[in-house]
């Protein structure tokens, strides 16, 4: 598991204490580890790099005052819904020097029936709207699935790549499609992997 080092661990499925054990037994191992909005506030970190999946849409003032909290509890990422408009993903910008911004567009869980659906354009008609925005506001990287950065303008974006939909085998009731295996993403570009269930599996296969 040569991309061990390049691993956010997510930890979403997890009480607490069951997280702060696994953070315990592969901080050394990996990069870091991920945690939704109702895990963060109740867990000990230890310095740890932390990404706070939070992907924040709302008004100004809110989005301030939550990227704020995370700062003083030194999370070390935050992601972005990019749907939010240019005028409130503006007022971010003053914290891209305290934390580090990641834009979300397309969640893995989405297709192109999806995206056509909803905002009536391609997934990688999303990415050309909402890459120069993430660059304008002082991103630090976007979220990408890995078979997205076959897109040119993923590909060649100023920004760290940062991919969910890590799989080495398929699983039972997954609510992910844009998916790939993770030497598949680090050749094709990916900066850092996003792993829950797969980082797992392989830990316990090597074991």
């Amino acid at each position: 598991m040569h991309w061990l080092d390049k691993t956010i661990v997510a930890l979403d499925d997890f009480n607490p204490v069951a997280a702060e054990k696994i953070m315990d037994q592969y901080a050394t191992l990996v990069y870091g580890f991920k945690m939704n909005h109702t895990l963060f506030p109740h867990t000990i970190k230890n310095g740890l790099r932390i990404f706070a999946d939070y992907k924040l849409y709302d008004i100004p003032k809110t989005m301030c005052s939550i990227v704020e909290h995370l700062i003083a509890h030194e999370a070390e990422m935050v992601t972005i819904n990019m749907m939010n408009c240019r005028h409130s993903l503006s007022h971010l910008t003053q914290y891209r020097n305290d934390i580090k911004l990641l834009g979300v567009s397309v969640l893995t869980s989405w297709n192109e029936i999806d995206t056509y659906e909803m905002y009536h354009k391609t997934i990688n008609e999303i990415y050309l709207e909402t890459i120069p925005k993430m660059l304008e506001c002082g991103f630090w990287g976007m979220i990408c699935s890995p078979i997205d950065l076959e897109y040119p303008g993923v590909k060649s974006a100023d920004l760290m790549k940062i991919c969910p939909g890590i799989r080495q085998v398929s699983f039972d009731e997954d609510d992910q499609v844009r998916i790939a295996t993770p030497e598949t993403a680090l050749s094709n570009g990916a900066d850092l992997l996003v792993c829950g269930r797969s980082f797992f599996s392989e830990i316990e296969k090597s074991s």
